[in-house]
């Protein structure tokens, strides 16, 4: 059985405050950031990767900024700055999300000298007004194994420690980091679960369950297992509650399993902890009761509030509990962090 923690979002300077401990604390670096193309196969579109890693010098450049995002800083096409092959860290976002939407988590990876790599989705970023194509689950892992077939054998394979190449997922992309690492959906389970609970991922996709048909289900329900990675994170996934339960109990790949005690589109009480205490001994489940379901999505900036009322989703860049977004991703990291470097990754914190 996992270990199971729920953890309480700790103040923000004491969270600082753990990273600066002797022995803890490492040179933190600059971000550099290149692009790299994934051509298409199998009659999949390309897709363009994002890279961030360590460097030293450069000229600063402002990236992934909107009218509700302040963005974050990086340098173009800076040297890459490590001398021994560094850890490979896939980051994958969420049903309509982009790889700027993970960037939150990349640049403190980045910074504290791992490689890391996420790119927009062509089935699951934005611009699908139906959300249609986000509940095909098997795109996602499938475009990580050309991901890492690409990085692998580009210029950046010899920078990489490919014994240490973990997948860390958000939503829909936490879905997809249980697929890869060896677990099994049984996808008709959705629909049953959404007959008798109306949270806001049936809500969500309730609509669509008419068009599920057997060629649909034999997709969904393949195996994804991708040997290459040695250590998964799933981020307040979907589709938990359809697991086969069996794969989890057998996952080759150790799991850490974070929610937010907060999440209202993907309650843990409902979707994960039927499942959690059947995750192996090298696994983890982590909860973090002050979250709910976007507060792993970026900082927002000043006047996000008012942008996002024209829709009706401030819920977006609201917080429910006594914690700060920006404390709520100190103590995701950290989590994060903590299970990797358990499972050997070199992680500079």
């Amino acid at each position: 059985m996992a270990n199971v923690f729920r953890l309480k979002v700790i103040s923000l300077s004491v969270l600082l405050l753990l990273l600066l401990l002797p022995g803890c604390a490492r040179t933190v670096q600059s971000v550099g950031i290149q692009y790299l193309s994934v051509p298409s196969a199998k009659n999949t579109p390309e897709f363009v990767a994002q890279i961030w890693y360590p460097t030293e010098h450069g000229t600063v450049k402002k990236y992934g900024e909107s009218r509700i995002r302040p963005g974050y800083f990086a340098i173009p096409d800076g040297d890459y700055a490590n001398q021994a092959p560094a850890s490979l860290i896939v980051l994958v976002h969420g049903s309509g999300g982009s790889a700027d939407s993970m960037a939150w988590l990349a640049t403190e990876f980045a910074k504290r000298g791992s490689i890391v790599v996420a790119a927009d989705h062509p089935a699951s970023s934005g611009g699908d007004p139906e959300r249609a194509s986000l509940l095909n689950v098997w795109t996602q892992p499938e475009d990580i194994h050309r991901l890492l077939d690409v990085v692998i054998n580009s210029p950046w394979g010899p920078r990489i420690n490919q014994k240490n190449i973990a997948v860390v997922g958000f939503s829909l992309g936490g879905t997809s980091s249980i697929l890869v690492a060896g677990g099994q959906l049984q996808l008709q389970r959705f629909p049953e679960f959404c007959n008798s609970n109306n949270d806001g991922a049936c809500t969500a996709f309730s609509h669509h369950f008419k068009n599920f048909d057997d060629d649909f289900y034999n997709r969904a329900n393949g195996k994804f297992l991708d040997s290459r990675i040695s250590a998964a994170v799933a981020i307040a996934p979907g589709f938990t509650e359809s697991l086969v339960i069996e794969s989890v109990e057998s996952l080759p790949t150790p799991l850490l399993l974070l929610s937010g005690g907060m999440d209202q589109q993907l309650p843990p009480s409902t979707h994960v902890y039927p499942i959690r205490d059947y995750l192996p001994e090298h696994s983890r489940y982590v909860e973090i009761e002050n979250a709910q379901h976007f507060s792993f999505l970026p900082l927002c900036g000043d006047g996000a509030i008012e942008v996002l009322s024209e829709t009706k989703e401030e819920f977006v860049c609201q917080e429910f509990g006594s914690k700060t977004r920006e404390e709520i991703h100190y103590a995701t990291f950290f989590e994060i962090a903590n299970f990797l470097q358990s499972k050997g990754f070199d992680i500079d914190f």
